[in-house]
């Protein structure tokens, strides 16, 4: 591992205690060398900076100066923020504050990153050459002296003989959450007019009703939830429900533990306001996305409507014309009509060297996608979680639509997906409240209302003069 997780990231701003901050990567011995002068090149006059250091043993340690680094050499340069750390397991993720502040970084043109008078941390002299295996042979110096060594010091957790994987410095600098004066998106509006508005629309909705197809030509339509564990398809499918409810659901089992919550394939339908009918739409959640399981071998049978509700995913087989309740010749009800890729806002980290999904993850959707292309699926982003990525959403929902920082995350869950920013649909889901906000209402039925209208366009290009002429007389059984 060569990158920070998010626990990681957390403990050091837990370290830092000055809020939010972004870590963007200035040098990589593995990227750019471990040399000194390399160093010294990209960091120098960078203001307060993170220096991490991984070994072969999966330890991550270094430490931390608001001192800019420089090539001029001076031995004892003042720093009272200065730390040291080390990010093991419970009580190895240590901090170990400066005690001697007048010489708490070494400055020095032949040498990396050095703390402490000790050294307390000295990583390298002049070039060190990367070996066969990828690693560098540093021989760390950690000898206690200018940072705290009571009870135990960090040369107590590390061997400094372990080969080093990478030494990575990140320059650390306040986030700025920048709110436009005006919304980046026309719509939604964050009015109680317009709740209203989205709450007619979506329960008056029937495919086709434009287009002067009958109320009864189509049941529903369905649109499938796609995307990697914890993205969060499950809460926002319970937040669909909630909105019609009055109050906070949990229909569909959500959570985050490390594996899928969800094993099955499920179909939702969704009551109205009146409690007395279905709404002409389903929502479909499915297993979540993972490295070393994929749902691609069941796919071709979910678009196509052959799979039943409750349909269990197994790791060793695909679903067959021999698994309970498979629709030997499903309907266009049965069919999924409109797909939606959740992503969580919260894990996209450029400088950390961390994207919304893993590889593994991605080649899984980009194979959904030609699927989905080959029948001309319309597919979308929902973008899942933009609170926990934007402080300002955070404490202001309405204000989505007036970040900077929301409108870059969709820009780059586009880039990620290959889609258009227009599919990408910002959201907060119900976490710590029980009711429900008129804000988080909006924001749900807008993003329905456009996952709706992405099912319509799809079936107006595929199906519309079927509709009309009956040929798919009420699918209502």
């Amino acid at each position: 591992m060569t990158s920070l997780s998010d626990q990681d990231k957390e403990t050091l701003l837990e370290f830092l205690g000055e809020g939010s901050k972004s870590f963007r990567k200035l040098y990589s011995a593995k990227e750019n060398g471990c040399d000194a002068a390399i160093f010294h090149q990209r960091c120098d006059n960078r203001g307060p900076t993170l220096t991490v250091v991984y070994n072969t043993d999966g330890q991550v340690f270094g430490g931390y100066t608001t001192a800019s680094w420089q090539s001029a050499s001076t031995p004892h340069v003042y720093d009272k923020s200065a730390f040291l750390f080390c990010l093991g397991e419970g009580e190895e993720r240590k901090k170990f504050s400066v005690t001697k502040s007048g010489s708490a970084v070494v400055h020095d043109a032949r040498s990396g990153p050095t703390f402490g008078r000790g050294p307390d941390l000295g990583l390298f002299t002049g070039a060190v050459q990367k070996g066969d295996d990828g690693t560098f042979a540093l021989s760390l110096m950690m000898k206690g002296d200018s940072y705290e060594i009571m009870p135990s010091s960090l040369g107590d957790l590390i061997n400094s003989d372990i080969p080093v994987v990478d030494v990575v410095v990140y320059s650390l600098e306040d986030i700025k959450h920048a709110v436009m004066s005006k919304q980046w998106r026309e719509e939604p509006k964050f009015t109680e007019e317009y709740l209203q508005k989205l709450m007619e629309d979506v329960e008056s909705y029937w495919p086709l009703k434009d287009f002067g197809v009958d109320e009864e030509a189509l049941q529903h339509i369905n649109i499938l939830f796609i995307g990697p564990i914890g993205a969060g398809k499950s809460s926002f499918l319970n937040s669909v429900e909630s909105v019609f409810r009055g109050h906070v659901t949990m229909s569909a089992t959500a959570g985050s533990r490390g594996k899928s919550v969800t094993s099955m394939y499920r179909q939702y339908p969704i009551t109205g306001s009146d409690n007395k009918h279905y709404l002409h739409f389903q929502l479909c959640d499915c297993r979540g996305l993972e490295d070393g399981f994929s749902i691609n071998k069941d796919i071709d049978a979910i678009l196509d409507g052959h799979v039943p509700d409750n349909y269990i995913f197994n790791s060793s087989s695909s679903v067959t014309t021999k698994t309970h309740g498979y629709r030997r010749d499903p309907k266009l009800k049965d069919k999924i009509h409109c797909v939606a890729y959740v992503l969580d806002a919260e894990k996209y980290s450029p400088e950390v060297g961390m994207s919304f999904v893993t590889e593994a993850v991605k080649e899984q959707i980009i194979d959904i996608q030609e699927k989905c292309d080959q029948r001309g699926i319309q597919q979308l982003i929902l973008l899942n979680k933009i609170d926990n990525a934007c402080p300002a959403t955070k404490e202001d929902t309405s204000a989505v639509y007036r970040s900077e920082l929301i409108q870059q995350r969709c820009f780059h869950a586009a880039n990620c997906l290959g889609l258009p920013p227009l599919t990408v649909l910002p959201m907060k889901n119900n976490f710590m409240e029980l009711t429900t906000s008129d804000e988080v209402a909006i924001l749900t039925l807008y993003n329905v209302r456009q996952m709706l209208r992405a099912a319509d366009a799809y079936l107006r290009v595929n199906y519309l003069d079927d509709l009309r002429q009956d040929k798919y007389e009420s699918q209502l059984n």
